[in-house]
């Protein structure tokens, strides 16, 4: 299938152009917004010119998006802090600045006054059957939110302490 104007691979100018256009629609990590134009790009050295020039011009930083982010998922999703730290893996941002982001946004947060928030908002409520229970704890663990936190909203509630027995967070998936 021959490629169309559209399709045809960009040089740096075209790939920066691109990558403005990609990051005006929403922010974007440097792997993320890389893993977008590398299947556009005429050859790497152009990719990595684009990126350096987008770097550059302040448009990409990895720091300022997972900032961005972790507030933002706490606030307006009521995101507890795993779950931020798993998004901004999934998206390729690093390790350190992970940590750095989730801290700032968190560290000053009690984590069960954020999972009560979580509840409210969603508004979750009091489980009336093990199944339920056992339904709303993983709902719980994959919103972010530790087990213990979880276990002590679940107690909270004065649930069966046999429905609690048992419940803990799965194992993480081979990715």
């Amino acid at each position: 299938m021959p490629r169309t104007a559209s399709s045809a691979p960009l040089d740096a100018d075209g790939l920066y152009a691109r990558g403005v256009r990609l990051l005006a629609s929403r922010a974007r990590a440097t792997v993320e917004l890389q893993r977008l134009l590398a299947p556009r790009a005429a050859s790497p050295e152009a990719l990595q010119a684009a990126m350096a020039r987008l770097r550059d011009h302040g448009y990409l930083d990895d720091r300022r998006f997972a900032e961005a982010f972790a507030r933002y998922r706490r606030d307006a999703e009521a995101w507890g802090p795993a779950r931020c730290r798993r998004e901004l893996a999934r998206r390729g941002v690093a390790d350190a600045v992970i940590a750095a982001a989730v801290t700032a946004a968190y560290g000053e947060s009690e984590e069960a006054s954020l999972l009560a928030a979580y509840i409210r908002r969603k508004r979750l409520r009091r489980p009336e059957t093990p199944a339920q229970a056992a339904s709303l704890f993983r709902r719980l663990w994959q919103a972010g939110y530790t087990t213990s936190v979880i276990h002590a909203a679940l107690r909270a509630w004065r649930l069966d302490p046999e429905w609690l027995d048992g419940l803990d967070a799965p194992e993480p998936a081979d990715e």
